[in-house]
């Protein structure tokens, strides 16, 4: 139901919308844009004012002048490719010590009314009352819900669920789990054969000359830094191998032909599989580190492993963990320089990350995610400044997964010792004052969890203590953790008590529906997960109901939180227990509910 000046003013812009269509036809065209577009961002403006006033009056918008505004609004989104403005916060604004843990819960937008509906009447709604969706703390995470797991959305998606949250809850979305690998062009290798010696020195001399020539006449004559390395088509000796690079590398130093300071040679070995690979790979490094070359760039063989992930991190994609570590330590050892022959083109991948948090951003989400597999840490570092710099004044939240390598320079941190690199990695991230991250899983199809359900648990990864410390730890740094990946509803209720700044969450609010729609094209998911408006109501309240025990005990108010306890476990031995009544489970549930919103009148001081 639209009052009467919404009216009008629907009528004034479907007008003026009506009017710049038929003027783009005539000689002043940009006027006629210009008329066009402002109608379009009026049109977005008049239906935020409208679901915001009735969202302050407890009312759901309805009737056919509101389904025209909305129609309108769409097509608005469309044509603008996004809202009339970005939003004013974003989630690096949430107060979770005041307010609670934010809860997320990914879905493609055909749950948008369940997710936005149960956020706004929790019970720290139902205390608060009218508040903007910064307080409700609750997003829509924009996310499609596929066999190998959380893929990203696309305009028709984005549309519906902006039109379903706007000035109610928040949204946010993750712009992919992986990044696509862009790489520099290949480093330039001189091919020596069996020959003289005098002739081998003499035909690598002119090939790398052949190759620096660009790099060492610039239009601003100042040499540009270049390797050139060294490959053996032919088997020699490692006396003869040593004594040819030794040669090679004396006419480099001599200058003439290259700049000595900028250019620099190496080595290149083609490795095998394997232990035989990683021996190579010593024999290389131990010809550079006795000769005294630059570096030793690795060529292998791509393992299995790599290739079903598409690629892994830096020597990953040749070795095992433990052989890569070995290899690298060796390497550090010898003073060489360890590297794969591709390198990562870290500005490029920078700005496709900032080409989707730029989409996500234009939408009015307030939360992009992005992934940083299959990066090194090195190379985390350099993308997430880059990027941060780019989306101060926003919150773009790069994601570290629990479940697989992080790769430093010298040692890998496998799942023994992931705690130890995420820690790592977090200084990483305050380092450029990045606000807001998320800690999660990505090996989907393994069905890996971040959570240990008990210390014997082989799927879950981290136990609750481990949680507490790195958020902790992350906190000490000025970092907001934000934690997913298998969440169930006890454990959101863990993560409550916690008092961690964020979940997110699918499977514990949703229910398995048959495949239809857009995921019908995905010929290995054999049903999907659908957000309820049940299922989202019980993890909010049970995760209001963690928090909720905690402040309660700061404030010394236990008997109150013991209540809340007991109500809590036995709700969620109520939801276990399948077979149980689903009218005492939401008897269980109400009783609970009418406790949390008690504790929230204490702690908030209503």
């Amino acid at each position: 139901m639209l009052l009467e000046q919404e009216k009008q003013k629907l009528a004034e812009i479907a007008l003026s919308l009506k009017s710049s269509r038929q003027r783009w036809s005539q000689a002043n065209r940009v006027f006629s844009n210009r008329a066009h577009y402002e109608a379009l961002r009026q049109t977005l403006h008049l239906y935020e004012d409208v679901v915001r006033r009735c969202r302050k009056q407890n009312k759901t918008p309805s009737g056919d002048e509101f389904s025209h505004l909305k129609k309108l609004a769409g097509k608005a989104i469309e044509e603008l490719g996004g809202q009339a403005e970005p939003c004013t916060v974003s989630l690096k604004d949430y107060d979770h010590h005041l307010y609670g843990p934010f809860l997320g819960v990914s879905d493609e937008g055909s749950a948008a009314e369940h997710i936005r509906d149960a956020a706004l009447g929790s019970p720290k709604m139902k205390v608060l009352g009218d508040a903007e969706p910064i307080l409700v703390g609750v997003s829509h995470d924009a996310e499609r819900l596929a066999a190998v797991g959380e893929v990203a959305v696309g305009p028709d998606e984005y549309k519906k669920i902006r039109l379903e949250t706007i000035g109610r809850i928040l949204t946010s979305t993750n712009i992919g789990t992986r990044l696509n690998l862009r790489y520099y062009r290949k480093r330039p290798i001189i091919e020596i054969e069996a020959r003289k010696g005098e002739e081998i020195v003499s035909r690598a001399v002119q090939q790398a000359e052949r190759f620096l020539d660009p790099f060492l006449h610039t239009p601003d004559h100042t040499p540009r830094p270049m390797t050139v390395f060294a490959y053996f088509k032919t088997y020699m000796s490692h006396r003869k191998r040593l004594d040819i690079l030794k040669a090679i590398l004396k006419e480099f130093r001599k200058g003439g032909f290259c700049a000595p300071k900028a250019h620099k040679f190496g080595l290149l070995v083609k490795a095998k599989s394997g232990k035989q690979g990683v021996q190579m790979t010593k024999k290389a490094i131990d010809l550079v580190a006795e000769a005294g070359l630059a570096e030793v760039a690795v060529e292998g063989v791509v393992r299995q492993q790599a290739e079903d992930k598409i690629s892994m991190p830096d020597l990953l994609n040749f070795f095992n963990a433990e052989q890569a570590t070995e290899l690298m330590t060796y390497a550090a050892q010898r003073g060489a320089t360890l590297t794969p022959r591709n390198l990562v083109d870290t500005d490029t991948v920078a700005r496709n990350v900032w080409r989707g948090l730029q989409s996500a951003r234009n939408m009015g989400l307030e939360l992009g995610k992005y992934g940083l597999f299959p990066l090194t840490l090195p190379q985390c570092d350099i993308i997430m400044g880059t990027v941060q710099k780019w989306f101060s004044s926003w919150t773009a939240a790069p994601v570290f997964y629990i479940d697989f390598p992080a790769v430093d320079r010298t040692f890998i941190y496998m799942e023994d010792t992931i705690a130890e690199g995420l820690k790592k990695w977090l200084e990483m991230v305050a380092k450029h004052n990045i606000p807001v991250v998320l800690i999660d899983t990505a090996d989907k199809d393994k069905g890996r969890r971040i959570l240990k359900k008990t210390q014997a648990d082989k799927v879950g990864i981290l136990t609750y203590d481990q949680i507490a410390d790195i958020n902790a730890y992350a906190e000490k740094l000025g970092v907001k953790a934000l934690w997913a990946g298998g969440l169930t509803i006890p454990q959101a209720y863990q993560m409550g008590k916690l008092g961690v700044f964020g979940i997110y969450v699918t499977t514990a609010a949703s229910a398995s529906v048959a495949v239809t729609g857009i995921y019908t094209n995905d010929r290995m998911l054999a049903s999907q997960k659908e957000p309820t408006l049940q299922g989202v109501r019980r993890v909010k309240l049970l995760l209001e109901a963690g928090f909720m025990v905690r402040r309660l005990d700061e404030l010394k108010r236990e008997q109150e939180g013991q209540e809340i306890e007991t109500k809590a476990n036995e709700l969620i031995k109520a939801i276990a227990a399948r077979k149980m009544d689903d009218k005492k489970v939401k008897a269980i549930q109400h009783d609970l509910y009418k406790l949390v919103v008690d504790a929230w009148r204490i702690v908030l001081e209503k």
